[in-house]
């Protein structure tokens, strides 16, 4: 199965109730585990969305730039920028392809499970040499993703959530490999009336096949968490954030 081309589509669809997902998240834990990465010079948010890290990173003192191609999460970001009296670089870009020099942050940080959208492994490698391109020596790479074996030792094809306006029922799906996990998110309001039906794929990796490809784009782990308190990974982690340094 071949991913769409114009992932970001999904986010630009799901606008406002994609913020109260996120919204839902606990921001404030994120933020603790990217801290833990020292003082950095310049950070790029890749895929920022609204900006809930960035604001609050620039707002305890950190230089930060966002990125995203969703035009309509940036437009949020702008917003929630603006509300909270806060300035930073937002770019509307590809993250195969990103719009700056080599050589020109400190760190990278990719929250979120923002990573695995694209229509195929060979361009979520692309991703990761275009970061290690844009990372001064020794620069540090943040990325969180769901743990793959967590997933599939725990996989449900149904499941469902509630938010502040609207309800959330998934049907999920993953391929023999379990490599490609489908979803289709079914949005009702708290009257039960359907709003919208959003399909979408995600690719899954574990572990030692993200430390390969790290490795290969020029990048060395120098730890992995299981969670944002910074617990250590196992494999019924739900989470696996990983921390690489460009060698």
């Amino acid at each position: 199965m071949v991913l769409k081309e114009r992932a970001w589509e999904l986010f630009d669809q799901l606008n406002d109730y994609w913020v109260e997902i996120v919204d839902a998240r606990f921001t404030e834990r994120e933020i603790d585990l990217i801290r833990t990465m020292g003082e950095q010079d310049l950070v790029l948010d890749l895929c920022c969305g609204t900006g809930r890290h960035s604001i609050l990173l620039t707002g305890q003192g950190w230089d930060m730039v966002g990125l995203d191609m969703s035009a309509n999460l940036l437009r949020k970001a702008r917003h929630s920028m603006d509300e909270n009296k806060i300035r930073f670089p937002l770019v509307r870009g590809d993250m195969r392809q990103l719009p700056f020099k080599s050589k020109v942050f400190s760190a990278v940080v990719n929250m979120f499970t923002s990573f695995g959208y694209l229509p195929s492994e060979e361009e979520d490698m692309k991703c990761l040499e275009e970061i290690t391109r844009v990372l001064r020596q020794d620069g540090l790479f943040l990325l969180d993703v769901v743990n793959k074996n967590h997933l599939v030792h725990t996989f449900r094809k149904r499941d469902w959530g509630e938010f502040r306006s609207f309800y959330l029922l998934e049907e999920r799906n993953l391929n023999d490999s379990a490599q490609l996990l489908w979803s289709r998110w079914v949005l009702l309001d708290k009257k039960g009336s359907e709003i919208g039906v959003f399909d979408h794929y995600l690719r899954l990796y574990s572990f030692l096949e993200l430390k390969a490809m790290l490795c290969k784009a020029g990048m060395n782990v120098l730890d992995v968490y299981g969670g944002y308190e910074g617990q250590p990974f196992e494999q019924n982690a739900s989470r696996m954030i990983v921390l690489a340094g460009k060698v």
